[in-house]
């Protein structure tokens, strides 16, 4: 039972998504009380929906997360690249700003915002009455203390853009930058990175660092209830939630590795919601009657080579990059990994992305297949006997797919070992970009659907002073400089497009195909029949959230 999503979620998310235009308002009649008096840009933010009182919550929902899980994503002050840490957010957190079923940028905390239209200046006005789990008032300066001691991803690029932040109100907070800040929108949108999920001023220093990741507290949907590190975490209702009453009691996730104890747990019923189901067991899924699935495209694999650039990196050849992406047989593995759901690509940015080069042929060619010429590459590089990698690093829990890759690698004569490692273990290693990876022989599998568009994706992976920086070559700065440079959105596009393409010709990044990680439901997951495919209605999300809307039979 497939339906539901296909490879855009999201009335509209395919066409390439602007969040702001030079488009200024001027002598229009305003929706709300206006908070700067500069000419502003237009913003393209849902309202959100607020639902009226219903029933106490109800059930309990269990959840198997496909790899051990880590206390630290449930602090957003250290927030990792990984679109991981989003699960918790939503659970535990709210933001000013998130992606919701209504669009990418969708109303939250705030219910108002204004950026000037040459972006040296952004506003919020947040919603009356809004209270965190012990029912302290959330305020500005809340979101004033957030953004000063935020320290996770991308938090240079707003220390530097600062020049002040004025607290008008209670309510109404303004952000004064040194300069433009076009991607600020984008950037502080609560589905890219951690600054825009409040955090209580009073409890965070209070507890400290490691009391708010043992018993973190927000002003989300749920309750932080218990953990039990890397095994399982326990949420509860909050009656107090300001946009609606959860249907769902208790949330209980647990990490489970193993794909085979995941869709035990969904027969036996131990588990009604499992993540990455994938390879040999998908069959099983699809077949088996009293489970429903999500095909859930996210993003494409693509893989990576840490270091390169340097010298005495056989990948500094751009002929045995280009080896690897030949020796893989991308339509085989589509189908023993996905059952032939995934679609071959040959861009590493996902479609849903503004501004991403489509890798169907239209727009980049789907990568060929040709193992003969692959060993060519090699030996005019100097690698006629093939080479011998340090790792390489699965993606887990995916690693038969690992495997499968190693298997074509091996036939043009690139032989390797696969590296197994935890999932906290891994996104901590790509969080440091290339530092995460000692040498220069290993080949790192990656994937990374996040919201913002793909200058985000590029911004983090592929500039030098990028937040998990892998590249950094003098044509890719030029042309980021000159985007980082301008608040013409035509020409930044244009960039930012200019920059995919030398990322894809010069085989810096391999793309594989887009990913259905495709998640399955069992029984007690309402509402019977096609209907819960709404859940995974939020554009660009790799989990099916908000939760507050989950139900389940008691």
């Amino acid at each position: 039972m497939p339906g539901g999503s296909t490879m855009c979620k999201g009335a509209g998310v395919c066409a390439a998504f602007l969040i702001v235009s030079l488009q200024v308002i001027c002598g229009e009649a305003a929706v709300a009380q206006p908070i700067l008096s500069a000419p502003l840009a237009k913003l393209d933010l849902k309202e959100a929906t607020v639902e009226p009182p219903r029933g106490t919550p109800k059930g309990r929902l269990n959840i198997g997360q496909h790899y051990a899980l880590d206390p630290g994503w449930l602090d957003p002050l250290e927030h990792i690249t990984s679109l991981t840490q989003q699960h918790y957010d939503y659970l535990v957190h709210d933001a000013l700003i998130k992606p919701m079923p209504q669009g990418l940028h969708t109303y939250s905390l705030a219910e108002h915002a204004e950026m000037t239209a040459d972006f040296t200046k952004a506003a919020f006005r947040l919603r009356p009455g809004l209270k965190f789990h012990d029912s302290h008032p959330l305020t500005t300066a809340d979101v004033k203390w957030t953004y000063e001691h935020y320290r996770g991803s991308n938090f240079k690029v707003f220390q530097d853009k600062l020049d002040r932040i004025e607290v008008v109100d209670d309510r109404t907070i303004i952000f004064h930058f040194k300069e433009p800040f076009v991607d600020f929108l984008d950037l502080y949108n609560g589905g890219n990175t951690g600054i825009g999920w409040i955090v209580p001023q009073h409890y965070y220093t209070q507890v400290g660092r490691d009391g708010f990741k043992a018993r973190p507290m927000g002003a989300g949907p749920y309750k932080f209830v218990s953990q039990e590190a890397g095994v399982q975490m326990v949420f509860e209702a909050w009656e107090g939630y300001w946009r609606r009453t959860p249907a769902t009691k208790t949330i209980v996730v647990k990490g489970i590795r193993d794909p085979a104890s995941r869709l035990a747990g969904l027969l036996t019923g131990e588990l009604d919601l499992a993540y990455g189901m994938t390879g040999k067991l998908l069959s099983r899924v699809i077949n088996e009657p009293t489970l429903r699935w999500d095909r859930n495209f996210t993003a494409p694999w693509w893989l990576m080579f840490p270091g390169y650039n340097e010298p005495d990196s056989p990948f500094h050849d751009k002929r045995v990059r280009q080896a690897v992406s030949l020796a893989l047989n991308r339509l085989f593995l589509a189908r023993q990994e996905t059952q032939g759901i995934g679609i071959p690509w040959g861009n590493w940015i996902s479609p849903e992305s503004g501004g991403a080069l489509h890798g169907d042929g239209t727009e980049l060619p789907v990568p060929e297949h040709d193992p003969q010429r692959a060993k060519q590459l090699l030996a005019e590089a100097g690698h006629a006997r093939g080479l011998t990698l340090d790792w390489y690093v699965g993606y887990p829990p995916y690693f038969d797919m690992g495997e499968r890759i190693l298997t074509d690698l091996g036939t043009v004569g690139i032989r390797g070992k696969l590296q197994v490692l935890e999932g906290p273990a891994l996104r901590s290693k790509l969080a440091q970009g290339r530092k995460g990876f000692p040498g220069n022989r290993s080949i790192v599998q990656n994937i990374d659907p996040r919201p913002g568009g793909a200058k985000e994706n590029i911004g983090v992976y592929a500039v030098c002073d990028g937040t998990a920086s892998f590249i950094c070559e003098p044509q890719i700065e030029a042309l980021w400089a000159k985007h980082q440079a301008s608040i013409d959105l035509e020409e930044r596009e244009r960039l930012v497009k200019a920059i995919q393409r030398i990322l894809i010709e010069e085989y810096y990044f391999v793309p594989i195909y887009i990913n259905a990680f495709v998640h399955a439901v069992g029984p007690r997951v309402l509402p019977e029949g096609e209907g819960f495919h709404r859940y995974w209605d939020t554009p660009q999300a790799p989990f099916p959230y908000p939760w507050e809307v989950w139900e389940v039979k008691e």
